[in-house]
């Protein structure tokens, strides 16, 4: 409950961000998405594996989303008459995605087995090699104390 308590405190501050102040609504939310991803990244291990689900959900978050956006009859149809029924079943359908996000390595070698598990090992190579660093400079830059020059792990 203290979950979606907070997420709905950072929804309400986005709003209010983007009603008062517009040009600051990029950046506000470019925030949002570190802190989350830094959630992720903290939770799944840090690795190709936390990339790899933090992108599977995101993507089939914005699929279902859209679906049900594009099954409304109309704007005004969406927002008067199924926003509870979205919101019910945009819940029950996070819960898949976020199923679904934690297999993303089966979904990948279910395509074909011989080149899925090639390209899997290829990506960890490459993540581990080139993207992890980078990738971890960019979500932490704005956390790196002083003192070690490392992130900090109390996020």
């Amino acid at each position: 409950m203290e979950r979606v308590t907070q997420n709905a405190k950072v929804t309400a501050n986005l709003g209010s961000v983007l009603v008062k102040e517009p040009k600051a609504f990029p950046a506000a939310s470019l925030q949002v998405f570190k802190s989350v991803s830094r959630r992720v990244w903290h939770t799944r291990g840090g690795g190709l594996y936390a990339c790899g689900f933090f992108l599977t959900f995101i993507w089939l978050e914005i699929s279902t989303i859209l679906g049900e956006i594009l099954a409304a009859e109309g704007v005004g149809a969406f927002f008067s008459e199924q926003i509870l029924e979205l919101l019910f079943r945009f819940s029950v359908m996070s819960l898949k995605n976020t199923i679904s996000a934690f297999m993303w390595p089966i979904h990948i070698i279910s395509l074909s087995p011989m080149w899925g598990g090639i390209f899997l090992g290829v990506m960890f190579v490459v993540f581990e090699k080139f993207l992890k660093d980078p990738l971890e400079h960019w979500l932490f830059e704005d956390e790196v104390d002083s003192v070690t020059a490392h992130p900090r792990e109390n996020n």
